[in-house]
């Protein structure tokens, strides 16, 4: 066995206990119900804790998605989902983020061929939090996907789980 087998498969069983525990956690609390929005904001909510920038290349067709909650006083949790479509080719975002606001970047190739490529820098405050470079040696399988995802627990502190 290749060694590139054990990471595809790593970043597959990651990527899905995201989604089990996305989908555990809105059953729990009543699910879903922050803001949701298409494109990525220049401004989370208030901002002002940091700058997180995000640069990509891709080769193919792709999709960002950046995911932010937070708890409020009161228990009240805050949430917002945003996500951009777009063509192949070099890309970037930056991104004023407030204090205490953590979650999921996922940028996933859309219907990937053999030799399709992803990469991206994830900066906050101008540190590399995240650089990395995916190629998809073999074709996908039912049922999976090409990406690279980091989660965060507070993007202000690039706080990296």
């Amino acid at each position: 066995m290749t060694n590139w087998i054990p990471k595809l498969l790593k970043r597959g069983a990651l990527a899905v206990l995201g989604v089990i525990v996305c989908l555990v956690w809105w059953s729990i609390r009543g699910g879903g119900g922050g803001e949701v929005v298409d494109g990525i904001p220049a401004k989370i909510w208030e901002g002002g804790a940091a700058t997180m920038t995000i640069d990509v290349e891709t080769s193919s067709p792709a999709r960002l998605n950046i995911t932010c909650s937070r708890w409020l006083e009161g228990d009240e949790e805050q949430s917002l989902e945003c996500w951009e479509q777009m063509d192949a080719g070099a890309h970037s975002w930056t991104i004023d983020i407030p204090s205490s606001g953590g979650g999921y970047i996922d940028l996933t190739a859309e219907e990937p061929a053999v030799g399709a490529r992803l990469s991206w820098t994830v900066r906050v405050n101008d540190a590399i939090v995240v650089e990395e470079t995916q190629t998809l040696d073999q074709p996908l399988e039912p049922n999976y996907a090409f990406g690279l995802q980091v989660f965060m627990d507070d993007y202000a502190t690039a706080s990296v789980d």
